[in-house]
């Protein structure tokens, strides 16, 4: 009962219900404050306009993008968010994969929940409604486009890392990863437990799983209806952590990661997690070794990859705010979501990505990003009210 009744409110949060599902719209409509009624009533498509320009989303991500040409001009490093064409490249090859996985979920909330006799007309019902709203649709795409925009400008200076702040935190990630977990390296208690062929390469498809799951993530939040405050508070603390962990953290704690520490210059200390990974690929795909190898072929500036950063873990701090974001649809997709962002972790330390103690902070960055970003929303609707 606690599912199908969590599943319902995820529908009446994402989703137009149109009259064909035997619901009264116009009741459900006065059953809204009369404030909020004619709040909505009044918007004129200018007053929409400048409400999308003017929310905290937007205005972080253009003070980011600001941050990146002043960062140009004061580096010389010529700012080119060439990482924007490539996502809007990514997301056209996505998106279609994303509609048909929320349309394969809308089907089975048809027949799970709605227990519709109609389910074809009843589909149609929905996917008209969600067309009929022009400002769900044009305000998505506005945010996804900001996001694009955003993704650009934080890979530009992630890119800026290794030209302004040399790598020279590993030694004291590595000394505190083992202080932290009793004087030993963590991946070496790891591999006793996931070593196997089969688990490193398992760690490491959940690992590349999490670029399909962030993608599709954001695409949820931005068509999300407006004052659904989780989804604002998600892209807020989106930025946030992107823009001060994996950006201006990531600056002043400049590191390469366990993978990159022998090549450094620092000493052997991940020799023996490396050997293993490449005698596991000789058995089992491990897919992390040739972004490795292209991630560092491009700070060598001998190839295209560029942007080696490890403190702290974006894949990790995205990862617990996905989990978070999720547990706010549903109970059983904020569970799937919390295991997905412990196995994350565990596959940022084993495939040698990260120190742990990236992890740590990157998971802390993205709780207190989170929370602003409700406080934001919150005081939103407030205002809206």
């Amino acid at each position: 009962m606690n599912f199908t009744r969590g599943l319902w409110r995820e529908v009446e949060d994402v989703i137009v219900l149109p009259n064909s599902l035997g619901i009264d719209a116009q009741k459900c409509n006065e059953s809204r404050p009369l404030a909020y009624q004619a709040n909505i009533a009044e918007r004129s498509p200018a007053t929409r306009v400048l409400a999308q320009v003017a929310a905290p989303f937007t205005v972080i991500v253009l003070a980011h993008g600001l941050l990146s040409v002043a960062l140009a001009y004061g580096t010389g490093y010529r700012f080119n968010p060439g990482m924007a064409g490539l996502l809007a490249m990514i997301l056209g090859l996505l998106v279609p994969w994303f509609l048909l996985v929320l349309l394969i979920r809308r089907v089975v909330l048809l027949a799970v929940v709605d227990r519709s006799t109609r389910p074809v007309a009843d589909m149609i019902g929905v996917l008209k409604s969600l067309i009929a709203d022009r400002d769900r649709v044009l305000g998505g795409s506005f945010r996804l486009l900001l996001v694009a925009f955003f993704v650009g400008s934080f890979g530009y200076q992630k890119e800026l890392v290794a030209v302004v702040q040399p790598f020279g935190w590993d030694v004291a990630f590595a000394e505190l990863d083992r202080l932290v977990h009793f004087g030993a390296d963590p991946y070496r208690l790891l591999l006793a437990v996931f070593g196997s062929p089969l688990a490193t390469t398992a760690l490491n498809a959940v690992y590349h799983a999490w670029f399909f799951l962030i993608y599709f993530v954001v695409f949820v939040a931005c068509f999300a209806p407006r004052r659904h405050n989780p989804s604002t508070a998600f892209l807020v603390a989106f930025a946030l952590t992107f823009g001060i962990g994996g950006n201006a953290l990531a600056m002043v704690f400049s590191s390469a990661g366990p993978v990159y520490f022998e090549r450094l210059g620092l000493g052997g200390d991940f020799v023996p997690l490396m050997d293993h990974l490449s005698a596991v690929s000789e058995i089992s795909p491990v897919w992390a070794l040739k972004v490795q190898e292209g991630l560092w072929a491009g700070y060598m500036n001998e190839g295209v990859l560029a942007g080696i950063s490890a403190m702290p873990s974006m894949h990790v701090a995205t990862s617990m705010l996905m989990a978070l974001y999720a547990w706010t649809h549903a109970r059983w997709a904020g569970w799937v979501m919390a295991v997905f962002a412990m196995l994350v972790m565990l596959g940022s330390v084993q495939l040698g990505w990260h120190y742990a103690v990236d992890g740590y902070v990157g998971a802390a960055i993205a709780w207190v990003a989170w929370r602003f970003g409700l406080a934001v929303a919150r005081r939103g609707e407030g205002r809206a009210a």
